[in-house]
């Protein structure tokens, strides 16, 4: 099966220029970078980097997603690195580098656990479906790009939807349902023409080509494969110019393949409409040219898949011009790659790989129940503090409030030595006693009749703070009470 053009979900928005992509955009970013002082700031134009330089050099880009990642743990951003380690998965992915793609997709799903953002959740679900679909384990990546699907059409994503659809339609084209992928194919065309982007577009012109190609129909698959490696062109994408590249030039080889066989001369099965037009010779020299240029670019950006691919189709074009030699050569390089790219033991790892995710995201998990409980009994153990503050709180009030009224007992019997001055300070007296023994009583009845309703079964209850800041109000109004009981017997004392 040839190369495709996956379309890859969003995660993590751009910095500025968003009008601006792919080499044009890094040409803007990076002059800037060396005067971006804050961590935050430079954490995400490092993301932004990483994902801009996926399709042109993924060297770059990984290199860009180590700081981002570097920065993310130091102060610490976790959904910054959650977006560092979806890059780095990005970048191996475009290197072909399947292992550490989904080694750091795992990473980013373990830890975007305690974030609760489906959107990065759904994200990262279609970059593993594509690892899957990658590895032929097309079932399983049908799986994930349906969950990723489902979720983007319940939150209205519709740049992740337009991607979902144009991948589901890649997974029935690997399973040979080409009317199935076509419509796929064109559901995810049309989303992204009406919003614009370009991008999503050029993908679905290749990988409608490629359907046709599959399909036998190879004029057909070479006119979408030029509209599409015109757009990626224009937006400097080295990753679709290689792929388009490459899938141009099968289309070239598979159609010479056929005049070889036809001894160079249309017949009268009606191939003229599905035949690039030209003969053998031609075709083999277009298609040489065609697989050269996308090897000299995958070698440039370290894409291996794609020199795994290309090389094989090299090496038989080389092989159907009697180039023997060069065919051979091409060939070596098509085994060189093979074991590295979709070897079993590849496939093997992987599926340890989601295991190990899996097992950690369980203890991650277990770790949060953990965590919760624990905060539940410190907010019990503050409940009961915050009630046995309170209680005392009113015994010291009330015990203020015995010795005051001990010490106008003791008051009163010293004044009835002064016959004259006791029914003067009688009066005072009673109307302090009447008024200050009232206000008191209604205070602490106040404070009591609260106490009774507090939850003391549930301290979590929210309306236990109500009860507790009207106990507090209540033991401040009554300590205003006392001191101005103990102002006025002062004064009295004063006027003997």
């Amino acid at each position: 099966m040839k190369r495709l053009l996956i379309l890859l979900p969003v995660l993590y928005s751009n910095l500025c220029i968003a009008q601006l992509q792919g080499q044009p955009y890094i040409d803007s970013l990076l002059p800037r970078l060396p005067y971006l002082q804050e961590d935050t700031i430079r954490l995400k134009a490092y993301i932004d980097l990483a994902n801009a330089y996926k399709t042109i050099n993924p060297n770059e880009g990984i290199k860009y997603a180590l700081e981002a990642r570097k920065i993310g743990e130091q102060i610490p951003h976790k959904r910054a690195l959650v977006a560092a380690y979806k890059e780095l998965g990005i970048n191996y992915y475009y290197k072909g580098n399947y292992i550490e793609a989904i080694d750091n997709f795992n990473k980013a799903l373990i830890h975007s656990a305690s974030l609760k953002n489906d959107d990065v959740v759904s994200g990262i679900t279609a970059q593993m479906a594509i690892i899957y679909q990658e590895t032929g384990q097309y079932e399983k990546a049908l799986q994930y790009y349906q969950k990723a699907l489902q979720d983007d059409i319940a939150n209205d994503r519709q740049g992740n939807i337009a991607g979902d659809y144009g991948n589901i339609g890649i997974v029935y084209l690997l399973q040979k349902n080409y009317p199935k992928a076509l419509e796929y194919d064109q559901k995810s065309l049309d989303m992204f023409t009406r919003l614009g982007d370009n991008d999503g577009v050029a993908h679905n012109y290749g990988n409608i080509g490629n359907v046709y190609k599959e399909m036998g129909n190879y004029a057909k698959a070479l006119e979408y494969d030029q509209k599409a490696l015109s757009m990626f062109r224009t937006l400097g994408d080295n990753h679709g110019i290689a792929l388009n590249l490459g899938n141009m030039a099968d289309a070239c080889l598979e159609t010479a393949k056929i005049l070889s066989r036809t001894h160079n001369a249309r017949d009268t099965t009606g191939l003229n409409a599905v035949l690039i037009p030209g003969n053998a010779t031609t075709l083999l020299r277009q298609a040489i040219g065609y697989f050269t240029e996308c090897l000299k670019i995958s070698r440039e950006i370290d894409e291996l898949a794609n020199i795994h691919e290309f090389s094989l189709g090299l090496s038989d074009a080389y092989a159907l011009s009697g180039k023997d030699a060069l065919a051979l050569e091409a060939y070596k390089q098509h085994i060189i790659f093979r074991d590295s790219v979709l070897s079993d033991e590849n496939r093997v790892k992987i599926a340890h790989l989601e295991t190990d995710r899996e097992q950690v995201l369980k203890e991650k998990q277990i770790e949060i129940n953990s965590l919760l409980v624990a905060a539940k009994k410190r907010e019990r153990i503050m409940y009961g503090l915050a009630v046995g503050l309170l209680v005392l709180t009113i015994g010291v009030v009330t015990n203020k409030f015995l010795q005051q009224k001990r010490r106008n007992r003791r008051l009163a019997a010293e004044r009835k030595r002064h016959l004259a001055q006791i029914e003067k300070q009688k009066t005072v007296m009673g109307d302090i006693a009447y008024a200050h023994s009232h206000d008191v009583s209604g205070q602490v009845a106040t404070i009591l009749g609260l106490a009774s309703v507090l939850n003391t079964d549930n301290f979590a209850d929210a309306d236990n703070k109500i009860v507790i800041d009207g106990i507090v109000e209540t033991a401040q109004q009554l300590d205003i009470i006392v001191k101005d009981m103990i102002v006025k017997e002062n004064q009295l004392n004063k006027n003997k």
